[in-house]
């Protein structure tokens, strides 16, 4: 009955869209921050604090996770449960577009290419760097995020791409730097520098290696 719910949604909504933009999910009002999203003809606030949205890139970059669960559990993150949105595509697509400061794929450029808003080479983890990323914000903007009560994820998304001359970018930089050209005396202490600051590698990620490592050693 739910699929059935679903998939006539979906129906509804492509037939609205022809002729339209893409992203019929789109808050009314694009230029202002948006706290609500009409999905199939129906209004959901959704949790719209920074909070929320880094535990929702965490999640999509847990390896550990299986992709087909993603999208689920993302939308159990985002949305209140007493609300019971539907998880459509346009579900998903809303949330991929909100993550991204209210772009879309094609619509990215530069720093915003990837599906995560720094690199896809992941230089950085909310969970792990959040001490050097609280540091950072403290120091250049004054903003606490820890006592904030509350803060846009798309403010904390422009001021977190603004970062510069903290430990938080020294550290970045070390983890994407490329040691490729660099003299020996260099590189070594690049990769000294990377072995210390590397992320944590998830479990299936690491069963990967191992496996990997297995079969060249045999």
């Amino acid at each position: 009955m739910q699929q059935q719910r679903n998939r006539g949604c979906n129906e509804k909504i492509r037939s609205q869209a022809q002729g339209r933009n893409k992203g019929d999910y789109k808050p009314k009002e694009v230029s202002s921050l948006p706290t609500s999203v009409v999905i199939c003809g129906r209004e959901y606030i959704f949790h719209s604090d920074f909070r929320e949205w880094m535990r929702y890139e965490c999640l999509l970059t847990d390896g550990d996770v299986p992709e087909w669960e993603k999208s689920r559990l993302a939308a159990e993150l985002i949305f209140p449960p007493e609300l019971h949105v539907p998880l459509t595509r346009d579900t998903s697509g809303f949330l991929t577009w909100f993550y991204r400061g209210g772009k879309h794929t094609d619509e990215s450029s530069g720093e915003d290419s990837g599906e995560y808003f720094l690199e896809s080479r992941l230089s950085y983890r909310f969970d792990e760097d959040f001490p050097l990323i609280y540091a950072a914000f403290l120091e250049l903007y004054g903003i606490d995020l820890i006592s904030i009560p509350y803060l846009h994820w798309w403010k904390f998304r422009s001021l977190f791409l603004g970062l510069h001359d903290c430990k938080f970018c020294e550290v970045v930089g070390y983890r994407t730097a490329d040691t490729s050209e660099m003299s020996e005396k260099m590189k070594e202490r690049y990769e000294t520098l990377q072995e210390a600051y590397a992320l944590p590698v998830s479990v299936t990620a690491r069963r990967e290696i191992e496996r990997a490592r297995a079969f060249l050693e045999n």
